[in-house]
C-alpha cells in the first residue's frame, strides 16, 4: 500500500507541485469525499438553492432579461460551466474544497507553521462535518470560502509590505468575484485598502496603486445593481435587500408607523404563531409573505420587498434602542453559534448517522471553544495595535471578522452563523497563532505548534 502511495505521489499526476504534503492533502481529501458520499449520495438542496439554480438556467439561455433580481451571479456561474448538471456542480463543490485546503495550508507556511504542524492542522480543519455538508449543498458557502481562502493566503504573503501590479489586479479579480457571490462582502475589498493605507500613511497614498482592490469589486456591485435596475426598476444588488431590513424588526414589528399597518398586521401575527409553534422567530416575515396577507396589494415581488425595506427603515428609525438590542442580543450574538448537521439531510445509514451525530457534538464543542477563545481574543489584539502601532496579519483578521459579526447584525436577522462559516478556520488559526507565540506555560503544546 505504502509502495502503491509513492507511486502515485511520483507520478505524473502532480506536475504541478513537487511539494510532499500538497499531494497528500489532494490525495486524502480526495479520498475523504468519495468515502463520506458511500453514506451520503444526495445533494442538499434548501429553499435558497433554488434561486441560484433558477438564475444559473437564465444564464444558460443567455437572456437576464426581465429576471427579478433575488440573487447575485457569483454561485449561479459554477452552475453555468456545469451545464445544468447538479451533480456536476456537486463534482465542482467537492474539488474546490479539496483545493482550498491547500491554500490553508500555504498560508499556515506563511504565518509560520512548519510544514510538519500546517498540514496536520489542514487536516484538522477539513475534518470537520459540516465542510463537507456545504460542500454538498447547493449554497454559496462552499465558494465563498475558497475564494476567501485565497483572498487571505494572498493577504498572508507580505501583501501589505510588498508592491505587485498583478497581486493587486489579481487580489481585486476575486474579491470582485467574491461579491458577486455574496455583495454583502463589498466592505471586504475597503478593509484591506484602508489596512495598505495605514502602513505607510501618506496623503499621496490614498491614489497608490493599492487602490486597484477596488476596481473589480465596485464594478461587480455597481454593474450588477444597474442589470437590477433595468429589470426591476430598483438598484439594488438583490431584490431582498427590502424583505432582509423588515427581518430586524420582527421583535418590535407592531411599533411600525400606521401607514405600513398592513405589513406589521400581518408580522405580528405570523410572529405570535411562530413563537407558539416553535419556529424561528427571524423568518416570520417570509412565512407572512407566503401566507397570501399581501396579495391583495397586488405587489410583484420586487415592489413588496421595496414596500418592506421602508417599513423596516421606518420601523428601526422610530425604535432605535429595540433595533440595537435586537443587533447585539440576537444577530450579533446568532454569528458566533455554528450552522450545522442538525438543518441538514441525515446520512443513509442509520448507525452512520448515529455515529456523525456524535463526532459532530464533539466538533461542535471543539469549534465553539475556539469561536469563543477568538471573540475573548479580539480585544488583545486590538489593544496590541494602539499599543505597538503594528499592523499584523492577526489584526487584520480580527478586524475583518468582526466587522463582518457586525455589518450582518446590523443588515439582517436570520441563520446569521452562516454569515462566520467561511471565517471559521482564521478564527481557529488565530487561537493557535496566540497560544505559539504567548502560553509559554505550556511546553508541550508550544513544541507541538513549534
Amino acid at each position: 500500500m505504502f509502495k502503491m502511495l509513492d507511486k502515485i505521489l511520483h507520478s505524473k499526476l502532480f506536475w504541478f507541485t513537487k511539494n510532499r504534503e500538497i499531494k497528500l492533502l489532494i490525495i486524502i481529501g480526495v479520498l475523504y469525499r468519495i468515502f463520506i458520499m458511500c453514506f451520503y449520495q444526495d445533494g442538499n438542496i434548501f429553499p435558497d438553492s433554488w434561486g441560484f439554480i433558477s438564475l444559473g438556467d437564465q444564464m444558460l439561455d443567455f437572456d437576464l432579461k426581465w429576471y427579478t433580481g433575488e440573487r447575485s451571479p457569483g454561485y449561479p456561474l459554477l452552475y453555468f460551466f456545469a451545464f445544468g448538471s447538479l451533480t456536476l456542480t456537486l463534482l465542482f463543490q467537492f474539488g474546490i474544497g479539496v483545493i482550498t485546503s491547500v491554500f490553508w495550508y500555504k498560508t499556515l507556511l506563511n504565518l509560520n507553521f512548519n510544514i510538519k504542524n500546517s498540514f496536520w492542522i489542514v487536516l484538522f480543519l477539513e475534518s470537520f462535518i459540516h465542510v463537507f455538508l456545504y460542500e454538498s449543498s447547493f449554497l454559496v458557502e462552499t465558494l465563498a470560502l475558497f475564494l476567501i481562502s485565497v483572498v487571505f493566503y494572498i493577504l498572508t504573503n507580505a501583501y501589505l509590505e510588498k508592491r505587485s501590479l498583478k497581486k493587486e489586479v489579481l487580489l481585486s479579480f476575486l474579491l470582485g468575484y467574491l461579491v458577486l457571490v455574496k455583495p454583502f462582502f463589498i466592505y471586504i475589498p475597503f478593509i484591506i485598502y484602508g489596512f495598505s493605507l495605514l502602513k505607510n500613511f501618506k496623503f499621496s497614498n490614498f491614489l497608490s496603486q493599492k487602490i486597484i482592490i477596488l476596481v473589480f469589486p465596485l464594478i461587480a456591485y455597481l454593474g450588477w445593481s444597474y442589470v437590477n435596475k433595468i429589470n426591476t426598476g430598483y438598484f439594488v444588488s438583490t431584490t431582498y435587500y427590502g424583505l432582509n431590513i423588515s427581518q430586524n424588526c420582527v421583535y418590535f414589528a407592531e411599533k411600525g408607523p400606521k401607514e405600513y399597518q398592513w405589513i406589521s398586521d400581518s408580522y405580528v401575527k405570523h410572529r405570535e404563531i411562530s413563537i407558539k409553534q416553535k419556529e424561528d422567530v427571524a423568518m416570520t416575515i417570509w412565512r407572512s409573505y407566503a401566507s397570501g396577507d399581501f396579495d391583495y396589494k397586488c405587489y410583484n415581488f420586487a415592489d413588496l420587498s421595496n414596500e418592506l425595506g421602508k417599513y423596516g427603515k421606518a420601523t428601526i428609525a422610530e425604535n432605535p434602542k429595540d433595533y440595537f438590542e435586537q443587533v447585539v442580543t440576537k444577530s450579533w450574538f446568532d454569528f458566533w453559534k455554528i450552522f450545522g448537521k442538525e438543518v441538514f439531510k441525515p446520512f443513509r445509514v442509520d448507525f452512520v448517522d448515529s455515529i456523525m451525530n456524535k463526532v459532530w457534538f464533539v466538533q461542535k464543542m471543539i469549534l465553539l471553544s475556539f469561536k469563543l477563545s477568538f471573540l475573548i481574543l479580539m480585544p488583545f489584539y486590538l489593544f496590541k495595535f494602539l499599543r505597538d502601532r503594528k499592523l499584523t496579519n492577526e489584526l487584520m483578521i480580527v478586524v475583518i471578522v468582526f466587522a463582518t459579526s457586525v455589518l450582518q447584525g446590523l443588515v439582517t436577522y436570520g441563520t446569521n452563523s452562516k454569515y462566520s462559516f467561511p471565517f471559521e478556520y482564521l478564527m481557529i488559526i488565530v487561537v493557535l497563532l496566540f497560544v505559539k507565540r504567548y502560553i509559554r506555560f505550556s511546553k508541550f503544546l508550544n513544541k507541538i505548534l513549534e
